[in-house]
């Protein structure tokens, strides 16, 4: 009878163990689904550090979804592998192209069917579509209303950053307005710096610092065929591109670059002292020292219009890869890039302006005083053109940043070089 029991007992065990083994086996979950996202926030730098935290911490909002990050130390460096993946037939999941890549990867991917359009999933998710923001639709919704990138930041530029102390010093009272202006404050510097025997010089100009001068010349400027900046796009005739180098002729002998310098240079003059303007966006204000008292105009105009720019550069392209499930997890990860606390961890950690509409950037004056007043200085402009990135055919763009200098030196015939920016 005891051992019917232990038998009986047994089999109900076995049985209870049975249950439980498949209905574990009806449990089990789902792999998480895996895409790969490529961005050039590859450096040590702070904010190159905290665009990848963010990024990461995707996942713990999207626990079914893992997110690979291909960390790239320049938006060159990104441009260069993912046109490598295009070259042997791999579309990539997701891609930050943080401007560049327009008449490359962009035209080679929309126009061959490789990007996905985000407008079907815009048109159906009414929060998405409220945190995109207005001048990114403007600009890069196509003729036939598809959308095939957006931007998780503003760019907020078309102006310098200024040593108020040496203006001062220098006996500049008024900000320039016109180009004669801005040329007589640079004598006023110059005439100063050199009785004072302190090394100052007004500018250390880059290419890209020519580049925005050389916008905001020819926002103004009329041929025969239009305005130089029309449909969002430059066309340069030759007559205002003459006019154009005669200015930055001009310019030219009030800066210290003799060389070829980047932006780090640039900014690196200007923490130390040594340059009383400093030509960049206003995402440079983390960049300057908090010992120099520094503030933000806009560049001179013809007859003194205020101009600035405020674009949605090229952001993140989706790849058009086929598969349902990534496809949908990169269309979630960009919302989330949008998503208001993420667009104020953005403005908060990197101190770039939130593309979604929403975020009051005012509301975190606190600590950002000088982004915050930069940013109004951009925004009060009676007239806004497209960054450099947006307006330029890239082609063009190259051969200006290379042979602007050797121009201005004497280097390079005139002709030779307006040709190569038509």
């Amino acid at each position: 009878m005891k051992r019917n029991k232990i038998k009986r007992s047994g089999f109900f065990v076995l049985m209870i163990l049975t249950i439980l083994l498949f209905s574990g086996c009806g449990e089990k979950k789902e792999k998480p689904v895996e895409i790969t996202l490529i961005h050039g926030w590859g450096t040590t730098e702070e904010d190159h550090e905290a665009m990848r935290k963010i990024y990461q911490d995707f996942e713990k909002e999207n626990p079914d979804i893992r997110l690979n990050q291909l960390s790239m130390p320049s938006s060159s460096e990104m441009v260069r592998k993912v046109e490598d993946m295009l070259v042997v037939g791999e579309i990539p999941d997701l891609v930050f192209l943080g401007g560049s890549g327009k008449d490359t990867i962009y035209q080679f991917m929309t126009e061959n069917g490789l990007a996905l359009d985000l407008m079907p999933y815009i048109k159906k998710d009414q929060e998405f579509a409220r945190s995109l923001a207005p001048v990114n639709l403007d600009f890069w919704t196509t003729g036939k209303k598809q959308l095939f990138t957006v931007s998780d930041v503003l760019l907020l530029s078309g102006g310098y950053w200024y040593d108020e102390e040496i203006f001062e010093q220098a006996g500049i009272t008024k900000i320039p307005e016109t180009w004669e202006e801005f040329l007589k404050v640079c004598g006023q510097i110059e005439a100063w710096a050199k009785k004072e025997k302190n090394g100052v010089e007004c500018l250390q100009m880059t290419s890209e610092a020519y580049l925005y001068f050389v916008d905001h010349l020819l926002a103004v400027q009329d041929s025969p065929s239009g305005s130089a900046i029309r449909n969002n796009r430059l066309f340069i005739e030759e007559r205002a591109a003459e006019e154009v180098l005669s200015m930055l002729k001009k310019i030219y002998p009030y800066s210290s670059s003799k060389g070829n310098y980047s932006y780090r240079d640039e900014t690196g003059a200007f923490n130390d002292g040594k340059t009383a303007m400093y030509i960049n966006g206003i995402w440079g204000a983390p960049m300057i020292s908090d010992k120099i008292q520094a503030a933000y105009a806009l560049l001179p105009s013809r007859e003194g219009e205020r101009i600035s720019c405020e674009s949605a550069c090229l952001g993140y392209l989706v790849g058009n890869t086929g598969d349902k499930k990534k496809q949908e997890a990169s269309v979630r990860f960009v919302k989330y890039m949008l998503s208001q606390p993420v667009q104020e961890r953005i403005l908060k950690e990197t101190e770039q302006v939130p593309a979604n509409p929403h975020v009051d950037i005012k509301k975190y004056r606190k600590g950002m005083e000088r982004f915050i007043k930069a940013a109004d200085t951009v925004k009060e402009a009676g007239r806004k053109i497209q960054v450099p990135d947006n307006l330029w055919k890239e082609s063009a763009k190259q051969n200006f940043m290379e042979g602007i200098l050797e121009v201005l030196e004497g280097k390079m015939d005139e002709q030779e070089f307006i040709q190569s920016l038509r």
